[in-house]
Parts: structure tokens; sequence; C-alpha cells
């Protein structure tokens, strides 16, 4: 691997100016990807920056991106955590359109801020760590602020702004699950839809639950009898012997009323897991296996 001519490529997609930032990173970093034999490509998002330029606070969703060996995975050079602010050299990503999308809003105090869409650079260098700054530090205790609802049905749930969503464990006929309602719009703090879809399935559970684990026999059953062939083992796995054997572990509803629905094994595929999609108006769509 060629890490000179690797990052020359890397490089190309972004722009020569090198800017200065005060980022605060989100809970994702650290991360990595490796593309063939090339060099790893870590990455780390961010909630929010302020451009050191111009002084103006962006808030809005961003990454960075750089490249590293694989003498560099323990920590991956720049020793990224999350939640911190960061003061960093960094070059934007070359744009088709160079015309910005963005709006402004008013915070609490009356200042205007930037709303952007996400951006994406290249890192640099850190330059200081683990920095204050005033504006950063209210978005990130905005972010950090619990927000819950409870349902007199479904029970308690709480809202994980890394993904939007809410999460909460329900009682599904004596196992616990847990379950997961999208937020109205991206970056939210109500997931009423996905809730009023949710309590259709949770109000009259033992009839979906009897039609998911029927659906996932039907498509499935064979495959697991193929699974159980390969190695060789005796028996056979009938439709009504698969939907006894799984066992929900997760369901996920999307505002839209699109929903995914997750049951265990019980080890048929060696502990994959058996993923059933569908959707409250058009019914379930298909079952496979994940994982």
């Amino acid at each position: 691997m060629n890490m000179e001519k690797e990052l020359k490529k890397f490089a190309a997609s972004y722009e020569n100016q090198v800017q200065e930032l005060l980022v605060l990173t989100s809970e994702s970093v650290g991360g990595a990807g490796r593309v063939g034999k090339g060099p790893w490509k870590p990455s780390a998002e961010f909630l929010a920056s302020v451009d050191l330029a111009t002084g103006e606070l962006i808030k809005g969703e961003g990454n960075l991106f750089w490249l590293a060996g694989d003498e560099d995975k323990d920590g991956w050079i720049f020793h990224l955590k999350p939640l911190t602010i960061y003061h960093i050299k960094c070059r934007a990503e070359k744009k088709k359109d160079s015309a910005k999308q963005q709006m402004n809003s008013t915070d609490a105090h009356g200042a205007v801020t930037s709303v952007k869409r996400p951006e994406s650079y290249m890192l640099v260098e850190v330059v200081e760590r683990e920095l204050r700054h005033p504006g950063l530090e209210q978005i990130l205790e905005e972010y950090q602020r619990v927000v819950e609802f409870t349902d007199e049905l479904c029970g308690c749930f709480t809202l994980e702004r890394r993904f939007s969503w809410f999460s909460g464990e329900v009682d599904w006929l004596g196992q616990q699950c847990l379950v997961s309602l999208n937020c109205d719009q991206e970056g939210g703090e109500t997931a009423d839809n996905a809730l009023a879809y949710f309590k259709q399935i949770y109000g009259n559970l033992q009839e979906f639950d009897k039609q998911f684990r029927q659906f996932a026999a039907e498509k499935l059953t064979k495959l697991a009898n193929d699974w159980l062939e390969e190695e060789e083992e005796d028996g056979e796995i009938t439709k009504d012997s698969f939907a006894e054997r799984i066992g929900i572990s997760e369901f996920v509803m999307e505002s839209d009323g699109s929903y995914e629905v997750y049951y265990d094994d019980d080890d048929m595929f060696y502990g994959h897991v058996i993923l059933i999609d569908g959707n409250m108006d058009t019914g379930m769509e298909d079952a496979d296996i994940a994982g």
C-alpha cells in the first residue's frame, strides 16, 4: 500500500484551502472503514461547529474523514473523544453546487445561528483539545437533555437523539422486547405517528405475534431445513415447530407505518436474527435472516 499515493487521491476530493473550526463531536467517533487492501478511513461526526474566520456558529451535523494505516488503529492518529470541543484544521469537501443550503434560526438568547445541511471535511490537524465555548456548550447541554414520555398501554420511552428515535422495553407475551419508535421528523422530540401505529399492534399483540411467526415460517422453514441438511443433522423442521421456536427480541416502527420485527432464531441459523419487514397499510412484505 502506497499511503502517499492514496492520500493524494483522497485529498483531491477536498478543497485546497485549509479552514480552522471549533467542532463539537457527537458519540460517533473512532469508527473506520476499509476498501479492499487500501488504507483505513476513520471518521468522526460533529453536532455543531464554529468558523474561526468569521465567528459564525453553525448548528448542524457534519463529518470528518482522514486516512490511517494499520499501525494507527490505536486512536486512529487523532484520538478524538465523543461530545468534546476541538479546535481543528480541515479542508471542505468539493461541491458540485457551490450554493450553500442553510437557514437562520434564533436561539433562546436571541442570537442568530446558522443551520446547515451536513458538511464533510478532511481532517488535517487537531490544534487544541477539550475546549470551552458558550454556544457549543449550550448545544451540548440541549443535546444531553433527557426527553421521555409514558404511554398508558406501552410504557415509558426515552429519546435517543443520536438515532432520532425513542426506545423502551415492553412485555411481549411474557418476553422482554426492545421497541424503537422513530421521531416524527429528523432531530425532533416527538414520535406520535410511530406510537399510534405501534399501539395498533400492541393492542392486539397475540394475533399480530401469531401472524409474524407464521409469515416467517412460510418464508424460511425450507431454508432452515437446508441448513440442517448441510450440517448433516437428523430430523426435520416443520412450519409449526419453526413458528414455535423463534422468540421476539426487537421491534422498530417508522413514522410512516413501516416496521421491522426481529426474532431470535433458536440456533436454526446458528445465531442469525430473523427479520420481518412490512407496513401497517400494506401488511408484511418479506422475511429473511440477518446478522
